[in-house]
């Protein structure tokens, strides 16, 4: 395993401030066994906790009981299976969260450049790519001004129905690359199918998956196609989910 980059007691004490937007602090006391005042002198930065507390703290914070409860208190999922993205995929709160969690799930992949299809995703890989020191990359349903030459993919949406064509400029990866492909929702993975395809034609290597909602179990296995196990989601939520 390779040493962290970052420092995990930086790392707890920022997870531990978005985490007090969905805690009280005396929840928080009975999560980490830790007193309210030492929380609090924490979150002002007057100390920091030590490196074996922080890792507790991590460990912790990101445990999918925790996690569950601030997916509960902040997705709407409704009757017809619309996922209301917005409230996780533009805050502050919940992208610091999550790319803790990618940058502490992915760090040992290696990888070298984010990949993500516009728009909701490109949130969370911007701070992903940042925390990993990785390139950045958005796959497009258009041609970008300023390049010539493209890969580009299709596949078949069902929601609405119809052909999206894929495109990612040509010179943007190259065969040395190590791509972690990022998503905020993934239901069937057909996108981030598609996805890979274009890293592939690139010469690039997908090395994992991380999503911010995984809707549903169908998904799983299209992923495993492209990564095997090395696949990560924040939320999990069921298909018949109705919290809207």
């Amino acid at each position: 395993m390779l040493s962290m980059a970052a420092d995990e007691r930086d790392l707890a004490v920022e997870l531990l401030m978005s985490m007090k937007r969905f805690f009280k602090f005396k929840e928080l006391e009975s999560l980490l066994n830790i007193s309210v005042p030492t929380i609090w002198r924490y979150i002002h930065g007057e100390i920091k906790p030590s490196i074996d507390r922080a890792r507790e703290m991590l460990n912790k914070l990101l445990s999918r009981d925790v996690l569950n409860i601030v997916r509960d208190k902040i997705l709407s999922v409704y009757s017809n299976g619309i996922v209301n993205v917005y409230n996780l995929a533009y805050s502050i709160d919940i992208l610091s969260i999550a790319s803790i969690d990618a940058y502490l799930w992915a760090y040992n992949l290696r990888p070298t450049a984010i990949v993500t299809a516009e728009t909701d995703g490109i949130p969370l890989a911007t701070l992903i790519a940042k925390r990993l020191n990785a390139k950045l990359a958005t796959v497009k349903r258009r041609k970008d001004v300023g390049f010539k030459r493209f890969y580009e993919t299709n596949y078949i949406a069902y929601d609405p129905p119809g052909i999206v064509t894929l495109y990612l400029p040509e010179g943007v990866l190259n065969a040395k690359d190590r791509v972690l492909i990022v998503d905020d929702l993934v239901r069937s993975g057909r996108t981030s199918q598609a996805v890979a395809e274009l890293v592939k034609q690139s010469g690039a290597e997908v090395v994992g998956f991380y999503a911010l909602i995984g809707m549903g179990s169908a998904w799983k296995s299209t992923i495993e196609k492209i990564v095997g196990s090395s696949y990560r989601v924040l939320f999990e939520v069921s298909q018949h989910t109705d919290q809207g």
